[in-house]
């Protein structure tokens, strides 16, 4: 019954698109109190790169789609091939980093742990450590980030990142990381499923420090790719967000393979991605679940399933980050206490806005994008306007 009625209630802003653009702005621009933030716990240094598929004076002539790359590959089984990789840029790399560059480049107090090098930080991290107060607690992982219009291949060596529990309470004592939580408005988890060390960090974390925090705080999770961990241990993940829920509020974010992971692992059945969203919610007793694809995302509260409908950018200019990009959006709206309709406008918004120019919004650039972007165009769904950023 809860979900037939989700179902029937999902909308993407009603009927007051228009009055709720002005209200997002309106809180944008808002001289409020900061929020604070402590994320964690991975680090990686990104090399962006392209796949060439042929080369010559006339300059380079890339690999579009990852089906056009997919298809030449499998076109070279039993006889191999030599392909050059054209680097765009090297950057920041890793959920925890990009997640807290973006919601600090919005005005939020962010102290990240994580793997930015040890003794010293890598140097690629020194732009973020102006922004962030960076607690680093291992050597950085390293990716290799092929990008495609479609998508990306991300080719990580997470051997360098030693991160788990014991590690981070020798770098950080459990009094400390007791006294971050406790000064903060929100925590966020990110990237499980590529850090081996981070059931262990989730495990001390609900032994040592959420019974004791003072007052009830929100927990963003992320879990990322889990394609490459097992069954049984996405299940055990999932019982562990359930556990946390006993004493935060949890927001757990996906994409669309992360939510069929998950729910594969839970016995749920695959279902139309409101209906997902809402069976994961229940079973993981969250605040809410998040589930954000290309084009539009879907949360599910206690109280309804809301969908937002962005707009795909055909031609990005960097996708390598853009759900991060979005976490960040949809997190520093809930901390400026906005609906979760309104938070999904503000998260494809800030991704939009990303993928679009290859960096991350300030407020007022990001006020000045949805102003630009959004119009009154509609779709129908199950009889409820859907507004887009179009």
């Amino acid at each position: 019954m809860f979900l037939k009625e989700c179902w029937k209630r999902r909308v993407c802003f009603g009927k007051g698109g228009r009055s709720i653009l002005e209200k997002i702005i309106k809180q944008l621009r808002s001289p409020e109190k900061l929020p604070a933030v402590v994320v964690g716990f991975d680090g990686y240094v990104d090399s962006i790169l392209r796949v060439c598929r042929q080369t010559g004076g006339a300059g380079p002539e890339f690999f579009d789609t990852m089906e056009e790359f997919g298809n030449y590959i499998r076109g070279k089984a039993w006889k191999s091939c030599s392909l050059e990789l054209k680097l765009q840029t090297e950057k920041v790399g890793g959920n925890a980093p990009i997640f807290s560059q973006t919601i600090s480049h919005l005005g939020a107090q962010v102290s990240c742990i994580g793997a930015f090098g040890t003794p010293q930080l890598h140097p690629i991290f020194r732009e973020l450590e102006k922004a962030c107060t960076l607690y680093s607690i291992s050597g950085p992982g390293f990716c290799e980030a092929l990008e495609f219009r479609d998508g990306k291949v991300m080719l990580a060596r997470n051997d360098c990142m030693k991160v788990d529990y014991n590690t981070l309470v020798e770098k950080i004592s459990v009094p400390n990381l007791l006294k971050m939580a406790n000064q903060v408005d929100m925590l966020a988890f990110f990237n499980w499923s590529e850090l081996p060390g981070a059931t262990s960090i989730w495990q001390g974390c609900l032994r040592d420090i959420f019974p004791r925090l003072g007052e009830r705080k929100r927990l963003l999770v992320d879990l990322s790719d889990c394609s490459q961990r097992s069954e049984q241990e996405v299940r055990e993940a999932g019982g562990l967000i359930r556990e946390f829920a006993g004493y935060l509020d949890v927001v757990l974010s996906l994409n669309q393979n992360e939510a069929e992971a998950l729910a594969k692992s839970l016995k749920l059945p695959l279902k139309e991605n409101a209906d997902l969203a809402a069976m994961l919610r229940e079973r993981l007793a969250c605040e809410m679940v998040v589930i954000h694809l290309l084009d539009r995302a879907y949360c599910a509260s206690e109280k309804e399933v809301v969908c937002h409908v962005g707009r795909q950018i055909q031609k990005p200019l960097l996708s390598t980050g853009g759900g991060d990009n979005f976490n960040a959006g949809f997190a520093f709206a809930l901390l400026q206490g906005m609906m979760p309709e309104e938070a999904l406008a503000v998260a494809n918004g800030v991704s939009g806005f990303y993928v679009s120019h290859g960096r991350s919004p300030d407020r007022e650039e990001l006020a000045a994008w949805l102003e630009e972007n959004f119009t009154e165009k509609s779709i129908e769904q199950k009889g409820k306007i859907c507004y887009e950023i179009a």
